[in-house]
Order: structure tokens, then C-alpha cells, then sequence
């Protein structure tokens, strides 16, 4: 059986209980012992010096008779083993009894009488203070019933000893079980599975002492380990994308391209063609353009090319980013351009990539049809309107600081919206919630658009929608 640490407290406990009611069970014994013990000699004590009153007149006249019958009331008592009563030259008057047998205790009285004058003689109400020896008394009193009784006790007290003992064992350990030894054995399985690579796992237990502080950490640091484990295998996965990337996707490329001409060439040729073939041309075609986009993604994450940045409008780079985007006809485009904002300083080629990009994933995320909403406006550096309102979703990092106006264009879906814990990784590198995607389309916005000197912000509410944010600078 193994000593686990639970049982070494209870031992203990139960070490010190024991000892304990022992010492209050021996101190109980030894009183009682005490208290039966002077009892004893005090109600013999009594009977013995009546006896020895009673005696005095017999043993002066030497009355066998009387003596027999004081006697033999005095052998009457349970106590009494044997009684010998002697004459004043110590000869036996009368005996009853046996000396033989123990354990017995030794009880002895002398018999005296008054005497009056010169002679010698029992004086009854006669003044006189002279006492003189007649005779003695000798008794022997069993101990059997006084030891039985302290056995009595004796067994008494172990059985109540034991029954503490026993019981405020099995107590002792069911709380200390549950104080201490479940919290340790739930610690200790938690070590165990997670030096067995189950990073996973955390220790269920609930209690505000030192145990609960110490299964905190333990959850926390499982946490951590969890979480450089997997930054460990994305960096490692993004090592080898890196570094298959650049030739894997040239390779890639080529071929699309030519499937994509030959659907052209086929759409021209087969411009009469029934309503099947021209479907299946259609089906041929967007999965070309997702392939070229994740192509695309790998590339641009791989090597972000430097932006090359002029003057264009928010209307423009919209309308033309909408122009490139397969709109279903469930999904109704909204849009809010004014022509009065200033253009932006960008490279409109990669700003073009990323609005596409956020289009078509709120498009995406309305399977069932909704509308996605593209709107425009100018916010300063505080990230407020000109009028002083708060923009929601406008940063203010110092990275965007001192640097003039901005232009917030942002693009609203009225999806399902992001999960809290897809909010904390929507901008890891191969996260991912769709069927078809490597998870690397947001981390090239990302990084196109702060390569143009802006930033990109995300705002979400389950079951409302999602609201993607790029501010870049204004001309």
C-alpha cells in the first residue's frame, strides 16, 4: 500500500490523539484505583473498630459465644477472608476463616478496655481515663472484588480509548483526505498526463487556500506550456511554408494560368453551350481564383514586396476591389463613399488585395445571404471624427502617432460573427475556420496594411456580424 501523504498526517494525528486519551485514560485509572482503594480501607477501617468495641466485654470474660457470633457477622462481609481474635497473652480466643489465597490485605486492631482503681476489670460508669490492652483483633480482606471492579474500569477506559481512536481516525482521515490528499492526487495526476503530452489538461479544484493558489499556477503554467508548444509547432510549420512557398507556388501558378485561359477560350467558343456545361465552366473557374488566392496569400506572406505608394481615391480603390469580388446574388453590397475625403498615400495594388480579401470573406460568411456593408470616412490621429465623436474600432498606438488624418474604410457582414477564442487567434498565422483556406489571407492584410503605414482592426458580436477596420493614411 502506498504511504501517501494524506495517510502520514492522519498517522500522526492519530499518533498524538492516541497518546492523548492514554495518558487521560491512565490518569482516570489511577484515580479511580485510588478512589476504591480508600474506600476500601475506610469501610473496613470502621468495621474493624466496631468490631473491636463490641469485643470488649467478651474477651475480658473469655465468652467463646460472644465472640463467635461477633464474628461471624463481621465473615458475614463479602470482603472478609479471615478473622482471628487474641487474648492479652496473645493466644487465639477464636478464629474463622483461611489465611491461604490471594490477594488479601492485612487489617489489625488491639481490644481495649477502662479501668478504674487498682484493679483489673470492666468498670461501666465508672469515671476513669486509663485504657488498657485486653486483646487484638486480625483481619484479612480479599482484593478479588476490588481488582475486579478496577478491571472494570480498566476494560472500560481501553474500550473508550480505542473507540476515540478509531473513530477520530476514520474522521481524521476523511477530512484530511479531502483537504489535503484529493488536491494532491488531482496535482499529481495533472503532472502525470501533462509529462505524457496532454498539455490540455487542468486541475478542476475549487478552494481559496494554499492547495487552490498552487492548482491556479499549475493551470497557468499548463497554459503557458500549451501555448509556447504551440508557437513552437506554428513557427515550425511557418519555417517550411516559407521555405516551399517561393517555389512551390511559381510552380503552382503557371498551370492555373493556363486553365484559367482555357476556361476563357472554352466560355467563347461554347458561348451557346447548355445550362450544365456552362455551370461546370463556372465551378472550374472559382475554384481556379481560390487556388490563385491561396497562391497568392503564400507569396505575399513569404516575401512582403515594398508598397509602391501614389495618391488614389477610397471610391476608387473600393469600386475596383468590389469589381475583382464573385458577389452571390443572396448577398446585397452597401456602400458609403463620399467623394468630398481625401485620397489615400498607398499602394493600391496590395490595398486592393486586402479590401478584395475582406470582402470576400464577409461574403463568406454569410451562406445564407445578408449584406455587407463598405463605408468610408476621414478620423484623426486620436482616432475620433473631425467633429469629435469616437470612431469605434480606430486605433491609437504610437505607431500611427504625429502622423497627420487618416481614412477609416471598413467592411460590415451581417454574419454569425467570431467566437471569443477565434478573436484571441484571427491574426495567427494558419488559423483557420473554413473548409478551404490555409489561414494565412488576415495575416497578409495585416501585413500589407501596416507595410502602407496603417493598421487593421476587428470588431465582433456572436450572432450580429463582424466589422473589419483599415486605417491608412490621408494625402
Amino acid at each position: 500500500m502506498k504511504f501517501t501523504i494524506d495517510r502520514k498526517i492522519t498517522l500522526f494525528i492519530v499518533g498524538i490523539i492516541f497518546a492523548l486519551s492514554s495518558i487521560l485514560g491512565y490518569y482516570f485509572l489511577w484515580n479511580q484505583k485510588k478512589t476504591l482503594n480508600h474506600e476500601l480501607d475506610e469501610r473496613l477501617t470502621v468495621l474493624l473498630d466496631n468490631l473491636a468495641r463490641n469485643l470488649e466485654y467478651p474477651v475480658l470474660i473469655r465468652d467463646q459465644e460472644g465472640i463467635a457470633r461477633l464474628v461471624g457477622g463481621v465473615m458475614a462481609q463479602r470482603e472478609i477472608r479471615y478473622c482471628r481474635v487474641e487474648g492479652k497473652d496473645g493466644g487465639v480466643l477464636y478464629q474463622a476463616g483461611t489465611e491461604k489465597g490471594n490477594p488479601v490485605r492485612k487489617f489489625a486492631a488491639s481490644i481495649v478496655t477502662k479501668t478504674g482503681g487498682g484493679g483489673e476489670g470492666l468498670i461501666l460508669n465508672v469515671p476513669g481515663d486509663a485504657k488498657e490492652n485486653v486483646g487484638g483483633i486480625y483481619l484479612l480482606a480479599s482484593l478479588s472484588e476490588l481488582n475486579d471492579k478496577i478491571n472494570d474500569v480498566r476494560r472500560t477506559i481501553i474500550g473508550l480509548v480505542s473507540a476515540v481512536v478509531i473513530l477520530s481516525s476514520l474522521a481524521t482521515y476523511l477530512l484530511i483526505r479531502r483537504i489535503i490528499g484529493k488536491p494532491v492526487a488531482l496535482l499529481v495526476d495533472a503532472t502525470e498526463r501533462i509529462s505524457a503530452g496532454d498539455l490540455s489538461h487542468r486541475v478542476q479544484l475549487d478552494s481559496s487556500d494554499e492547495l487552490g493558489a498552487l492548482a491556479g499556477s499549475f493551470n497557468r503554467m499548463s497554459e503557458s506550456l500549451l501555448g509556447a508548444q504551440e508557437e513552437l509547432v506554428r513557427k515550425e510549420k511557418l519555417s517550411i511554408l516559407g521555405e516551399l512557398s517561393g517555389s512551390v507556388g511559381h510552380e503552382l501558378r503557371n498551370p492555373l494560368g493556363v486553365m484559367s485561359n482555357a476556361v476563357y477560350f472554352l466560355k467563347v467558343v461554347l458561348a451557346d453551350a447548355d445550362e450544365t456545361v456552362c455551370e461546370y465552366l463556372g465551378i472550374i473557374k472559382k475554384e481556379i481564383d481560390n487556388s490563385q488566392r491561396i497562391i497568392t496569400d503564400l507569396l505575399d506572406f513569404a516575401r512582403t514586396k515594398a508598397p509602391q505608394v501614389k495618391a488614389v481615391t477610397a471610391g476608387d480603390l473600393v469600386n475596383e476591389s468590389l469589381g475583382r469580388c464573385a458577389i452571390p446574388e443572396n448577398v446585397e453590397i452597401r456602400t458609403e463613399l463620399p467623394k468630398t475625403l481625401p485620397a489615400l498615400m498607398v499602394d493600391p495594388l496590395q490595398m486592393g488585395q486586402v479590401l478584395q480579401n475582406l470582402v470576400t470573406n464577409a461574403v463568406q460568411a454569410m451562406p445564407a445571404g445578408g449584406a455587407v456593408r463598405v463605408a468610408a470616412c476621414r478620423v484623426d490621429k486620436a482616432g475620433t471624427a473631425p467633429g469629435g465623436s469616437p470612431v469605434s474600432g480606430v486605433p491609437t498606438g504610437a505607431h500611427l502617432q504625429g502622423m497627420g488624418d487618416f481614412i477609416e474604410i471598413s467592411v460590415a457582414d451581417t454574419g454569425e460573427g467570431i467566437s471569443p477564442e477565434g478573436m484571441k487567434r484571427l491574426f495567427q498565422p494558419l488559423y483557420t475556420t473554413k473548409a478551404k483556406g490555409i489561414g494565412l489571407g488576415l495575416v497578409v492584410c495585416r501585413n500589407l496594411v501596416e507595410a502602407n503605414g496603417g493598421t487593421i482592426e476587428v470588431e465582433s458580436r456572436l450572432g450580429e456580424g463582424t466589422t473589419f477596420a483599415v486605417i491608412l493614411p490621408a494625402a
